[in-house]
């Protein structure tokens, strides 16, 4: 295994093309590499929804790119290449090029595209559509068997200026009218995607799953995702040793995973979907990545705590100072939907509350915290919950400090919880158990009588509308319990036999 100790590489070197991981719960990972390809009676009659399950086989078995090799499954065997995929999904009964693919396809309109049609430029490449990543309908998500050589097949959005060099296709043996039984993304304008938030688990609007990222005891990367009613198991994500814990957004803009993480060397680095990790410049950091998404400039902001204590923010070329006072530990950033505009949260190294908003930090009330703050979007105000200097939990909201109880270890945990309209909170308790309350409703109480090693995390899950809880218990192991409004609480559960940092 290597260490990150890596060359830094550009940010803005990442742009087209950002790809997703596609979980792995359609059909179980089968087939073999190394096979002859096959040769069939005819061209398949084919429905969009076939189209796309076969597709799926592909993604979960992470075929590798080769002009020479062919796959086989239950589907049969195509060569791995670009058109080989396309001949695959379409059920062709060769494996075709992209030069003669109109001998079984005809051009349709760009406006006339729908899941399972094609992109075609006759002399390099052609992609599965999928759907549409804006409603001007100008970037395509696609599936393709991309290349070069031992890539793995992808769903990724292309750019405009990409996708018209292609010439769209549509399958001459399409049986039309039946539904789509795909999760594949649909037509989705990113102005009304509900807000993106970072952090170890992210609710994934685009796959309609649960996703869990975090640190192995060796120190790489692995992920975990529930969808259907189940868990996934964990994957590892590369070989690469990391030295902090990684923090994930679903990018509204590119419908994939932003993962961020820190390295042995300090920098911070990304890994956009399926692409390369690169570093976000040759800044080296203490702390690890809190991640934002800006709804005005569309983009992504980082931060992370400098070795001299200094916020520092990445906003897409460079690193930049916050503010010239000092801080301690992680900040806390929350899109304010009323001013439209990214607020920042931080302890200072004298214990009071920070805040920045494109300017110099402003300190909060006259109030003491102990902890990371926690800041959350409530309805319409920003509400900070933190440690207090008597270890309780201190609500801030305007300026005014309120104590409302509970004895912690670390920081809070908030969550706007849209379903119950109200903010939830989890936090360590100093009995070393998790403790919940729901802010202004409910007393604090113990959630069982697991002991854990660590503060809890949580989010809310818009799928299922469930509050989820997440633990480290003191074997390792990463826990789970959540919460539905009319059943009430799950009892804890392990997320598999996966080791994970402490």
């Amino acid at each position: 295994m290597k260490n990150w100790g890596m060359l830094a590489v550009a940010a803005t070197a990442i742009t087209f093309g950002s790809t997703l991981a596609m979980p792995d719960v359609a059909e179980a990972a089968e087939g073999q590499l190394g096979v002859a390809c096959g040769s069939y009676a005819a061209n398949r009659q084919i429905t969009r929804g076939e189209i796309l399950a076969r597709s799926r086989t592909w993604l979960t078995a992470r075929v590798p790119y080769s002009q020479t090799d062919c796959f086989g499954n239950k589907h049969g065997a195509y060569r791995t290449d670009c058109s080989g995929f396309v001949s695959m999904a379409w059920g062709l009964r060769v494996s075709y090029t992209t030069h003669i693919l109109e001998q079984v396809a005809h051009r349709i309109d760009w406006a006339d595209l729908r899941p399972g049609d094609a992109l075609n430029d006759r002399l390099n490449h052609v992609a599965l559509f999928i759907g549409w990543a804006d409603t001007a309908k100008t970037r395509p998500i696609v599936r393709e068997q991309a290349g070069p050589n031992g890539s793995k097949p992808v769903q990724r959005v292309w750019s405009a200026a990409t996708a018209r060099t292609y010439t769209p296709l549509r399958y001459n043996n399409l049986v039309e009218g039946t539904a789509i039984p795909d999760s594949a993304p649909v037509t989705v304008d990113a102005a009304v995607v509900p807000a993106a938030l970072a952090g170890p688990q992210v609710s994934n609007t685009v796959n309609g799953s649960l996703d869990v990222y975090a640190r192995a005891e060796d120190g790489t990367l692995v992920r975990n995702f529930h969808k259907t009613s189940r868990w996934n198991g964990w994957q590892a994500l590369g070989t690469e040793r990391f030295a902090g814990d990684p923090t994930a957004l679903v990018n509204p803009e590119t419908k994939v995973v932003d993962l961020y993480v820190r390295g042995t060397d300090g920098k911070i680095y990304l890994r956009s979907g399926d692409n390369a990790w690169a570093a976000l410049g040759d800044t080296t950091l203490a702390g690890d990545p809190v991640v934002a998404w800006n709804a005005t400039s569309k983009a992504n902001e980082v931060f992370a705590r400098s070795y001299e204590g200094k916020l520092m923010r990445f906003s897409g070329t460079a690193w930049t100072e916050v503010g010239a006072r000092g801080v301690v530990g992680n900040p806390s950033v929350v899109w304010n939907t009323e001013t439209k505009t990214l607020e920042v949260y931080a302890r200072s190294a004298d214990d009071k509350l920070l805040r920045a908003v494109d300017k110099d930090w402003e300190q909060v009330g006259d109030g003491s915290i102990t902890s990371d703050p926690s800041a959350v979007m409530a309805g319409k105000n920003v509400e900070i919950y933190a440690r207090d200097a008597d270890g309780a939990v201190a609500q801030i909201v305007a300026g005014a400090y309120k104590k409302i109880g509970g004895k912690i270890k670390g920081a809070p945990s908030a969550v706007w919880n849209s379903g119950a309209n109200a903010v939830d909170l989890v936090a360590w308790g100093e009995s070393g158990l998790v403790e919940y309350q729901r802010v202004g409703a409910e007393a604090w109480t113990k959630l069982g009588t697991q002991l854990t090693s660590k503060a809890p995390t949580a989010i809310y899950h818009a799928q299922t509308k469930t509050l989820e809880v997440f633990a480290r218990d003191n074997g390792g192991q990463q826990t789970r319990r959540f919460l539905k409004e009319k059943t009430g609480w799950s009892p804890w559960s392990q997320l598999g036999d996966q080791p994970l940092a402490r």
